[in-house]
Parts: C-alpha cells; structure tokens; sequence
C-alpha cells in the first residue's frame, strides 16, 4: 500500500494543516488591524494637526463683526451676516470633533482587533508541528520572533497610546464662550447639537421631585391629576377677584403651562419666531425669554397650519434642570434655568395636515418626541429620544402610523417598571423608554387622532371621536388587540380632550359641552352632564375630588363626580378665550389664555 495514501497519513496531514491554515488566517487578520489601524491614526493626526485649538468665536474677523454690530445696532444686514458667519464657526469646530470622536473609536477597534489577532498568532506558531529542529549552528529563529514580540507590543503600546490621547481630547468641554452669548447664543446650529459636554451623572430631576411639580403637558405622567391641595374652586377674572396676578404672554401658542417650583413655563411663536418663556410663579414678572433658532427651510416657507394649533401647541417639558420646547417648524430647543439656550436642532419641517401639536415628555436623562407625519404608508412617523443635556439622538424607534396630535406618556407600572405610551392611528404602542424596544401594541384607533392616552392600575385608556374609548390591559407583549382590550365605549367620546381617569371612572369631556362618565373597570356609563354654551377644548383635570373644566368661551366649571351624577361646586370667568389645560400647586391654578397667563389663588 502507498503510504501516502493510507488512512492514517491522511488523518495526521489534516491535523497537522488545521493549526497552520488557523495561525495564518490570525497573521493575516493581525496585519488588516494595523494597517487599518496606521491609516486611522495617520487621519487622526493630519485632522489634528488642522483642528481648531481655540475658541472660533473669538477670531479676529468675528470679533471684528460683533464690534462694528455694536456701532450699528440696528444693521439687520450685519446681524444676518454675523449670525451667518457664527454658523459656519460652529459647523466647521463641531465637525472636526466629530471626525476625531468617530476615529478614535474606530482606532480603539482597530488595536483590538490587532491585538487579539497578534496574541492568536504567537499561540498557534507555538503550537505548530515542528518535527526536527533546522540543524543551524544558532537558533536565529528564537531571537526573530522574540523581535518580533517586542516589535508588536511596542507598536500596541504607540497605538493605544495614540487612541487614548485623541479620546481625552475629544472628550474634553468645549473651550470657554463657544456656548455663545448675545446673539452667538441665540442662534445655535440646525441639526446640530450646541453643546457636546457630556452630562454629569443624575443630571436629571428624581421621581418624587417631578411628581411634586407639573413638569409637562397635564402634569406628572400626563395624568391630569394634581397632589396639590386648597385650590380655588371660584373666581372671576373680569373684576379681578380671586386672581394673583395675570401677564401678558409675548407671542401666541396654544401650549399649557409648565411649573418648576417657583417657575412657569410657556412657548410662543409666530411665522418669523419661536421663544421660550419664564415667569416667576409668585410675580407673574417676565423673567426672560430666549429665542431658539428656526431652520433655514421653514424661516423661508412656513408651515401651514390650523389657527387652532399655531406655530407652538407643543406644550414645553422640563427635567428641572432644563426646559425643552418644540415648533410646528420641527425646530428643537433646551434652555437652561438661567436663559441661556443650551442646544436646538431640526428635525425636518413635518408632514402635519393641521400642524404638529404632539407636547414632550421626558424620561430621567432622555426628551422624549413623537413625531408622527404623513400617512402609515410614508414610513415617516417615528418615536425620537434625545440626550437632554446635549441634544444628541439615543434612540429612533420607526412607526407604522399617520399624523397625528396626541402626546405621549410615560407609565410607571406595578413592577416598577416604565412604559412610553404612544396613540395614533391605527395603533396604540407601548415602548420602553430607556431603548426605545417595543412591548406591545393594540390596533384601536382610526382617523384623525388628537387626545392623548392616560394610564392607571395598569391599565392604559385612549379615546377619540372614531372608534371610541377603550382600556387596554398594559401587561402584554406583541399585538394585544385581540386579547387585552378590556372594553370599549362608543358615546360621548372626545375629539380633541384628553381623558381623566382616577381609581374609579373614566371622564370624557366632548367638544360639544358634554361630560361622560365611564365606570373605569367595566365600561358602563354611570351619567352624561351638560354644559351649555361650552366648547370644550382644554383636558379636564382632577384635584383632590374635584374635576376643573374651562371651556374655549373662557367659563370654568368646578364639579364632584360620583356614581351617581354630577355635582357642580363653583363656576368662575375667565372673561379670555382658553383652549389651553391648567397647572396647579398648594393654594394655586396657572392658566393660560389667549393672551394672558394667569395666577388664579392668593397671597
């Protein structure tokens, strides 16, 4: 028998080529690591030689600008080319810091990869059949390999070295005044974030602080529902009795108020400007206003929208360490407490038959958007999260869904868990807000969408004027549609008011003056109310036992709902148009008008 060709020869060649073909695939991979990671580094450092070093807006020419705008206050053209030119600044200082962040993360891949790939080589050419030694005189291949180990770990440790170097100076804050002031400050980058400082850890408000304020559209979780107490049940703004103070809001928005301790939070804009307002709670003083940027796109051809939505219905959110607004533009903004704007970006002018209206959330470090546009078809919907300290996107989570005007809610669950609730039509969607991943979804709604969902005892509510109101069972995963609707409710049902929901009935305020109540377990209808001559647009809400109403007209009601009926505790006057939901606190209820914003309590 040919040796060669026997079964054993066989066998003991194929053992001895799996550990060669093994070591050179490492050497070949270890050699594509580092020539891709000498190409990087070679980047890196040409990008570096060209960064900018120091603050651009303080080169000579813009300097040079900002002097000659203080001589010429009223030169709209050398504002126009200051702001221009502040832009481009930013754009070409952020981009270089872009470029290095992203390298050097590609370079730390890169040693890795070279490492682990180096590390597999030596081992397996220790492990290689060697079956006589050579007969040299000397073991001159001893000493090349150990060069060559020396010669890897020498070129591993410049490489890390290098990448380490790079990340802490990417990382670093931004050098002292490219936050900008006067109008540096004013007009940030669209589509880009102001600030890349990183956020400090808990830079965010805690639970029991946020659920002790009104952070957001309805308050604490979107409920509607206050903690406060001794809130007043009677006034009458056209006499002045019980109101503290009223003060004229600068620009229109139909958006509510927003109350951070001894702040109120309001937007307001119009087709050639969008600012964020704060007043003092106690005064009514205008503390400041700030201007966030409006995209090139919309400042030339402005969105259309319905007079009932503007150009700001997005009610503002805060964090209480910022507070974050958003236009019918698609133009994004964060203002710190102190006035100063701390980032704004666009995210594209929406597709919005009416406008978009959809308020923020937030979620500890997270701002939370439901950008809903177009059709389901269009694929152009989708659920956004942004950094709050930076503005930089943490998540996009794609829709199936149509435009819509609902805002979203975040749910804390009986398992001290979270859920980001979500309407629109067709699909009520359930997220996790921290990632974005979807928990479930149930196909309950069609057509034009405008309240908002609400949630309690894990049970999450939406309503609108088609189909109905229905409670859907928040403990499910996928499509629940056909098994955790708990029921569904076909009268008196809302076109515009969000529902409100406590421990034991779901209250539906319709456009047309109507009030229904639902019993909140099983869907039976305990009573209708109605109010004549109201127009209801403005979510109803709850304090203590007491349900707030206020009608477009300007009238609010105050009633007690129970089982048996509905029973009216005060009625007061506005004597101002309202489409707007109140704030509340110990002892007092902010309101916003058509014009005003309104202090209604005492001293």
């Amino acid at each position: 028998m040919n040796p060669a060709r026997s079964p054993d020869n066989g066998t003991n060649v194929l053992a001895e080529e799996a550990p060669l073909a093994k070591y050179r695939l490492a050497v070949r991979s270890a050699f594509v690591a580092g020539l891709f990671s000498a190409v990087v580094a070679g980047v890196l450092l040409f990008n570096f030689s060209r960064r900018v070093t120091e603050d651009p807006l303080n080169l000579p020419q813009y300097q040079a600008m900002k002097v000659a705008l203080q001589e010429q206050p009223e030169n709209e053209a050398l504002k126009a080319e200051l702001r221009e030119r502040d832009l481009q600044l930013r754009k070409a200082y952020f981009r270089q810091r872009r470029l290095t962040a992203t390298g050097s993360w590609l370079l730390l891949a890169g040693v890795a990869v070279f490492l682990i790939a180096a590390r597999a080589a030596v081992k397996l050419r220790e492990r290689l059949p060697m079956p006589e030694p050579p007969p040299l005189p000397h073991d001159s291949e001893t000493k090349v390999m150990a060069a060559a180990r020396w010669s890897v770990a020498a070129l591993a440790a410049l490489l890390v070295a290098a990448s380490a170097l790079l990340i802490a100076t990417v990382q670093s804050e931004l050098p002292a005044g490219i936050e900008g002031s006067g109008l540096g400050e004013e007009t940030g980058e669209s589509g880009f974030a102001a600030s890349v400082t990183p956020s400090a850890v808990a830079d965010f408000a805690s639970d029991e602080e946020m659920e002790a304020n009104w952070p957001r559209f309805r308050g604490p979780g979107g409920s509607g529902i206050s903690m406060h107490k001794d809130v007043p049940t009677t006034w009458d703004a056209a006499s002045g009795e019980g109101i503290l103070w009223k003060t004229a809001v600068p620009l229109p928005g139909n958006n509510s108020p927003v109350l951070w301790e001894g702040r109120v939070f309001l937007s307001g804009a119009s087709e050639q400007r969008q600012e964020v307002y704060c007043f003092d709670a106690d005064s009514g003083e205008l503390v400041w206003r700030q201007e966030v940027p409006m995209n090139p796109q919309a400042a030339a051809e402005p969105p259309e929208v319905m007079e009932d939505t503007g150009f700001a219905a997005p009610t503002t959110a805060t964090d209480g360490r910022r507070v974050y607004a958003m236009f019918a533009t698609g133009d994004v903004g964060a203002v710190d407490f102190d006035g100063r704007l701390a980032w704004s970006k666009s995210l594209g002018v929406p597709d919005n038959a009416y406008g978009h209206a959809a308020s923020l959330a937030t979620f500890r470090n997270l701002l939370l958007i439901q950008f809903d546009q177009g059709s389901a078809k269009d694929a152009l919907s989708k659920m956004i999260a942004l950094e709050g300290a930076t503005g930089e996107k943490v998540w996009e989570a794609p829709r199936d869904v149509a435009n819509s005007w609902p805002s979203p809610i975040v749910a804390r669950t009986g398992d001290g868990s979270h859920q980001l609730i979500t309407a629109s039509d067709p699909w009520v969607i359930a997220y996790d807000p921290a990632d974005g991943r979807e928990l479930w979804r149930s196909k309950s709604l069609q057509g034009d969408v405008g309240p908002s969902p609400v949630f309690a005892d894990g049970i999450a509510y939406v309503a609108n004027e088609f189909p109905g109101a229905v409670a859907i069972r928040a403990d499910g995963q996928g499509d629940v549609t056909e098994t955790h609707v708990l029921w569904e409710g076909e009268d008196g049902v809302p076109d515009t008011c969000s529902p409100l929901v406590s421990a034991e009935f779901v209250l539906l305020a319709a456009s047309y003056g109507f009030v229904t109540c639902y019993d909140a377990k099983s869907g039976e209808i305990l009573w209708e109310e109605e109010f004549e001559d109201a127009t209801f647009t403005s979510s109803p809400s709850l304090v203590e036992d007491r349900m707030y109403l206020f009608s477009e007209e300007g009238r609010a009601w105050v009633v007690k709902p129970t089982r048996e009926g509905c029973e009216r505790i005060g009625e007061a006057e506005l004597a101002e148009e309202c489409v707007t939901s109140p704030a509340f606190r110990d002892g007092r209820l902010y309101i916003r008008g058509k014009e005003h914003l309104f202090c209604i309590g005492s001293e």
